[in-house]
């Protein structure tokens, strides 16, 4: 089926933002509800993938800028990332980190991949270099490739994110996608608080989820716009495999 995908990846890419600054920014504290811990974007942008782990050191991306935490959101440092490339997930191999640069699927798999690495780093994500030409093989490169929309945690449950198909119009094969949460192979539903435009989910290393996006939506296809602001949002639940 041919989706129709509303432009707000577009619109908050390259919504205007306040100067960049080497200082935390404080803005937008952590929440928290009774399963998730979210964290709020330090830009008015949404969040495209993220790495690592609330208790130490976690990595975001919200497009062209990389920012890390490493007091559970409280403040948000902006890497020294400065490559006109966007970055939609991070890819780690042994103590190297790799940002990746666009997606890759297939209709014979259900998993859509962030590909293609670019830059890489040796500190958890806090400086950056580029690769070397040639430094990596065709083989290489394409094994550097993680799953954005679908996962299996260490139990063997997929985690996969839930969408919602309406279409846009009487008979027409184009339709809204409205992501709601995540849902799981052993056939758990799961919503959000709230409704966002869902970029990605991961499982860090004690299997706790991620789930990040845009910043809350209201209304539909029709009447779409943020509820409050445009910063992005990342949900982490607060048990492992929740």
């Amino acid at each position: 089926m041919k989706t129709f995908y509303l432009l707000t990846f577009l619109v908050v890419a390259f919504f205007s933002c306040k100067p960049d600054s080497k200082n935390p920014d404080k803005a937008g504290q952590p929440r928290e509800t009774q399963d998730w811990l979210i964290l709020t974007a330090p830009e008015e942008r949404e969040v495209w993938g993220v790495y690592g782990n609330i208790d130490s050191t976690l990595v975001i991306s919200t497009g062209y800028k990389l920012y890390y935490t490493q007091d559970r959101g409280k403040s948000w440092h902006k890497s020294d990332y400065s490559v006109m490339a966007w970055v939609m997930a991070f890819a780690p191999r042994a103590d190297t980190l790799f940002t990746l640069s666009s997606q890759w699927s297939s209709s014979a798999y259900p998993e859509k991949y962030a590909a293609n690495p670019g830059d890489y780093s040796t500190d958890q994500g806090k400086s950056w270099f580029s690769i070397p030409p040639r430094t990596l093989t065709i083989a290489q490169r394409d094994s550097l490739r993680v799953p954005r929309n679908r996962l299996k945690a260490a139990n063997g449950v997929v985690y996969e994110i839930d969408q919602l198909l309406t279409p846009t119009c009487p008979n027409c094969s184009s339709s809204y996608v409205q992501t709601i949460g995540y849902k799981t192979s052993t056939g758990r539903r799961v919503a959000l608080p709230q409704e966002h435009q869902i970029q990605s989910i991961y499982l860090d290393s004690q299997q706790r989820l991620y789930i990040s996006g845009s910043a809350a939506v209201c209304g539909g296809i029709k009447d779409f716009k943020f509820c409050d602001g445009q910063r992005g949002v990342i949900y982490i639940s607060k048990k492992p495999l929740p």
